[in-house]
């Protein structure tokens, strides 16, 4: 009995201290999320930090490059899908809406429509002047690349 106690003494003493390693945040998962969250490109780009984006593949690593392929494909999709809707309006009224309000009422909460959830620095962004949908991206927001893996 005193030969086991022996023998599961540093063994107890060894398992005491292993920590389990600091738990790094996880992303929130987007696949298969969807958002009605549409922002005033206007108001955004001029004093809420974002900058417009064009959906596009940038990664290079293998591992993230299919999840960039993914955000991009889905970007670019919901952005011709408005273009879309906001066309048959045109149609329909002879105008595009002329302010965000319009274009949130009348595109978006009339016809029910959900985008795909986008990473958490991109939002997306309704222009007016233009009559479309951008992607606004945060830099400010945007994880580092010790922070993406």
């Amino acid at each position: 009995m005193k030969s086991k106690l022996i023998f599961a003494l540093p063994l107890l003493a060894l398992l005491a201290g292993c920590e389990e390693p600091a738990a790094q945040p996880k992303a929130k998962p987007i696949l298969g999320e969807r958002t009605q969250e549409i922002r005033n490109a206007e108001v955004e780009t001029k004093t809420g930090g974002a900058k417009e984006v064009t959906p596009r593949i940038v990664a290079k690593d293998p591992i993230l490059l299919t999840g960039n392929a993914y955000v991009t494909a889905i970007g670019q999709t919901s952005m011709n899908n408005i273009k879309h809707a906001l066309d048959l309006y045109q149609a329909e009224h002879g105008e595009y809406p002329k302010t965000y309000d319009e274009f949130m009422t009348n595109i978006i909460k009339a016809n029910n429509i959900a985008l795909p959830l986008l990473p958490s620095y991109q939002k997306y962004g309704y222009d007016a002047a233009e009559h479309k949908l951008t992607i606004l991206e945060y830099p400010d927001q945007k994880p580092m690349p010790e922070q993406v893996r």
